[in-house]
């Protein structure tokens, strides 16, 4: 039993839209970290009683402005905010591609 060229190219489809798919969602997981983890930053930094510190720059440390950092991570969080948007649209789309072409994958074998 050969298969169409028809049912070749949608699981073909399927296979591509399934792994851009895992991908965004791996995506949205690291950017919900990065969230969280500047959160947690601007939270714990809220706290110390000093007006300066010690920022991780590559391999070295530079002196910062405690509220130029706090402002540093906000605008991050934005940034963020703004990607998972991006990607949660992109998400949808896939799910919905993949959604129809398996019902057009059902349609093309029970034609058969």
């Amino acid at each position: 039993m050969s298969v169409s060229p028809i049912i070749q190219e949608l699981t073909s489809n399927l296979r591509s839209s399934k792994a851009q798919l895992n991908v965004v969602t791996q995506q949205l997981d690291r950017l919900e970290r990065q969230d969280m983890l500047a959160k947690v930053t601007a939270t714990e930094l809220e706290s110390y009683p000093v007006d300066k510190v010690w920022r991780s720059c590559g391999k070295a440390f530079i002196l910062q402005d405690k509220s130029k950092y706090v402002d540093d991570l906000k605008h991050d969080e934005v940034i963020v905010k703004d990607q998972s948007k991006a990607l949660l649209i992109k998400k949808n789309y896939l799910e919905t591609t993949v959604e129809k072409i398996v019902m057009n994958l059902r349609a093309a074998l029970a034609k058969k």
